[in-house]
């Protein structure tokens, strides 16, 4: 009997291993995209070409985004990088995001058996009554979530590995919190004291993947609702005296609503840059939660896409009327989830998994709007419910027919994820379905305008981001792109474009687009751009002239005496770059700038002071320069040499 059960087991693994394989794998040579560009492609400290601690030292820390600096999933692009020999083929980097979701697949596995066991203990799964039953249903339910096809845009997406880590950590950290639970409850305090470390140390491993991993506290409160609501130490609640329970209460409250305030005023500044204010985007994501779960249980291939900035922002309850109603329905659902805690644990548990899922980034942090690789880990909630509601059909029905829903479920959830890794197989493909099934978005325009320039369709190009301005008439970065590609051909805009984009970055917010767009024309002013130069000088003058101005002034300043060198302005491009460095003293490049000036003007004296400046800012630096401070020293030194051969001459 063991081994019949053996073997049934391993059959059934390799086929949602294949079955999961087999949707994802026509993207796997599907392009870079977006973010892929400006965090990886563009990162030279990922690519390493040896395994020393400096080296991957270095790649850890090389990303800005987030407080934590994400440096395991930064080492792990890095390794990549490594072992590919090169970032031109992307497909190594997808197939290891497969490798890695494939993983979480297993793991979830693991966890839902272990939640199943526990229900089917409570007798509160009534459908399932033996280790068959829950192993079945365990797989089931991975699966499902495996080949969800919302999540192409997280497996298939590069950078979003980091999404994917932090999952996997959030998992094992649950995993190790339910087995030390048990623990507990069997009397073993010490062994459950070593789970919760390893809780501790798979949480602190999620975070620095990425920060969603925060919320790793919250998914095991959501399990404890769920599996061990009349436990320790919940069972002592009835015992307390009614006024050290309105004491508990009372003192939660009030530091929830500490929290919210001082979360409130922690993120407000970062709207400055954002098109929309804190309470819009609260009651924009109303309408988007519901959005996200339509994706999830009825999934048309049409509504997906990477970007989704065509969804129009709430300005009122009213406005769209849409609003209102999704605000209830959320409340409605959460209410639901309370009310039906002990009844239909499974239709609970779901619901507060999904949205504890988006606590972080659908709420107050000033992000876009919407992003579908943001229920990676949440999608597992609906999947949970709707597993629940099946399971409460069968009682009511006092049949189990209804089970065979799970199966279909499964042939529509991968089908739908083989077409849409179909339409990532190739950048031609990407962008012609998202353009597709997005017209209305700017960032699909803009994107669709890369494609073409990279194809020498010039004019093509340039329409595509006027498109994307007329849809998005604030962002600044599209017309800044106009500009660059213009310039990359020999031309300049016209006196209106260069009006409308002063302008802008007088008055609209500076976007990570803008940002973007500033430091690619920065990039070949002394190449393939360098006719705007004076224009560039302007628009940067504008910026540094904003009274409040969100962003890296120090880079600003710095772009500024790139732009004046250009001009061959040295002295004042000198002014700007020494501003630069006096912002940050950690940020070397104004002082490269500043060395490659004086030894082109032969002033030995300056350039060695600036040589001892980098020695010293490179110190304890998180990004070291040695190679390259190693090349000014020596350019230093052939020009010393020079002048003392011309000396001798003389």
């Amino acid at each position: 009997m063991d081994r019949t059960r053996n073997v049934t087991f391993i059959a059934i693994l390799c086929f949602v291993l294949i079955l999961c394989a087999s949707v994802y794998l026509p993207g796997k040579s599907g392009p870079y995209i977006f973010d892929d560009y400006t965090n990886l492609l563009y990162n030279s400290y990922l690519k390493i070409h040896t395994l020393d601690f400096q080296s991957l030292y270095q790649a850890a820390f090389s990303l800005d985004s987030g407080p934590l600096k994400r440096p395991i999933s930064m080492v792990s692009f890095a390794l990549n990088y490594y072992f590919a020999g090169s970032m031109r083929d992307p497909t190594p980097f997808k197939m290891t995001n497969l490798g890695i979701h494939i993983v979480n697949g297993l793991l979830l596995f693991w966890m839902m058996r272990i939640i199943y066991s526990r229900l089917v203990l409570l007798k509160k799964i009534r459908g399932i009554d033996n280790e068959n039953h829950i192993t079945l249903l365990a797989f089931a339910t991975a699966l499902l979530w495996m080949v969800q096809p919302i999540q192409v845009s997280t497996v298939l997406y590069v950078v979003q590995r980091m999404t994917e880590l932090s999952a996997l950590f959030t998992i094992l950290g649950l995993i190790v919190y339910l087995k030390g639970r048990f623990l507990l409850l069997a009397g073993q305090k010490q062994k459950a004291y070593l789970a919760l470390l390893g809780f501790i140390v798979f949480g602190g491993l999620g975070m620095f993947s990425k920060e969603n991993a925060v919320l790793l506290p919250v998914f095991a409160l959501v399990l404890e609702l769920a599996l061990f609501s009349k436990e320790w130490p919940w069972k002592l609640w009835k015992e307390l005296p009614v006024r050290t329970r309105r004491a508990i209460v009372g003192g939660l409250a009030i530091l929830a609503i500490a929290s919210t305030v001082v979360a409130v005023c922690f993120f407000l500044p970062d709207y400055a840059s954002r098109r929309f204010t804190m309470l819009e985007r609260l009651m924009t994501e109303g309408r988007v939660i519901f959005f996200y779960i339509s994706l999830i249980l009825l999934p048309q291939i049409n509504q997906f896409g990477h970007q989704h900035d065509d969804i129009p922002i709430s300005t009122s309850l009213l406005h769209p009327w849409t609003t209102l109603p999704a605000l209830a329905g959320i409340a409605g659902l959460l209410v639901l989830a309370i009310a039906v805690r002990k009844k239909q644990p499974l239709i609970s548990l779901g619901i507060l998994w999904f949205f504890a899922g988006q606590l972080l980034e659908s709420t107050i942090v000033a992000l876009e709007i919407a992003y579908e690789h943001r229920n990676y880990l949440p999608s597992l909630g609906v999947i949970i419910a709707m597993i629940g509601v099946i399971d409460y059909g069968c009682v009511k029905l006092k049949h189990n027919k209804l089970w065979w829903l799970v199966p279909v479920a499964t042939l529509v959830f991968g089908g739908t994820t083989y077409l849409r890794s179909t339409q990532w197989a190739d950048p031609n493909s990407f962008y012609r379905y998202e353009a597709l099934h997005h017209p209305h978005s700017a960032r699909v325009q803009a994107g669709m305008a890369i494609l073409l320039e990279a194809q020498g369709h010039l004019d093509q190009s340039i329409e595509a981001l006027k498109r994307a301005a007329k849809i998005e008439p604030y962002e600044t970065g599209y017309l800044l792109q106009m500009h660059l590609l213009a310039a990359r051909e020999g031309k300049i805009l016209g006196p209106e474009e260069q009006q409308k984009t002063v302008e802008l970055l007088a008055t609209a917010p500076l976007s990570a687009s803008t940002f973007l767009s500033i430091q690619q024309i920065t990039g070949c002013l002394q190449s393939s751009c360098k006719l705007l130069s004076k224009p560039m000088e302007r628009w940067l003058r504008v910026i540094l002239n904003r009274k409040t101005l969100t962003g890296d002034r120090s880079y600003y300043y710095y772009a500024l005496g790139l732009s004046l060198v250009s001009q061959d302005r040295v002295d004042e491009a000198i002014k700007a770059f020494e501003r630069s460095f006096q912002l940050d003293p950690l940020y070397l490049h104004p002082l490269f700038a500043l060395a490659d000036i004086y030894v082109q003007l032969k002033q030995t004296d300056n350039a060695e002071r600036v040589l001892a400046q980098l020695r010293s800012a490179n110190r304890g630096n998180p990004h070291p320069r040695d190679r390259e401070i190693g090349l000014v020293a020596s350019d230093i030194e052939k020009l010393k040499h020079k002048a003392g051969s011309r000396s001798s001459k003389r």
